[in-house]
């Protein structure tokens, strides 16, 4: 096996791999104008973060099939919060308030909005 140059040392693959992969935000909020109008500004100001979209009653399969990093949806499941570290339950029935949980630091957010979540996207 070569050497690596000087200036270069070598990097178990691993370890390169999870620093090329993307940040991954899964979407599951309604109504779903809304839910794809988020997705494409975070697309457009967060381009690194990779995003899918789900119909809110598909989101704890797509929790297991995605692995986000971070969710926004309407409805918080128990499977979300035991397995996603940083997660937004936008406006749920209908409250004029949301609720984020950072790391399991939970907070209520009155009217949150864009740059709120676009703060939260950079948390994960």
């Amino acid at each position: 096996m070569p050497k690596p140059a000087d200036n270069c040392s070598e990097v178990p693959a691993a370890d390169a791999a999870a620093r090329r992969r993307r940040p991954r935000v899964l979407m599951a909020n309604e109504p779903r104008a809304y839910r794809e109008g988020i997705a494409a500004v975070i697309a457009q100001l967060r381009p690194e973060v990779e995003i899918t979209t789900v119909e809110p009653n598909a989101l704890d399969a797509s929790i297991s099939r995605f692995s986000p990093d971070m969710v926004i949806c309407s409805k918080a499941t128990d499977a979300l919060k035991g397995r996603v570290r940083v997660w937004v339950e936008l406006y749920p029935d209908n409250a004029a308030w949301s609720v984020a949980s950072i790391g399991g630091r939970r907070m209520e957010c009155a009217e949150i909005q864009l740059p709120d979540l676009l703060s939260i996207v950079d948390k994960a």
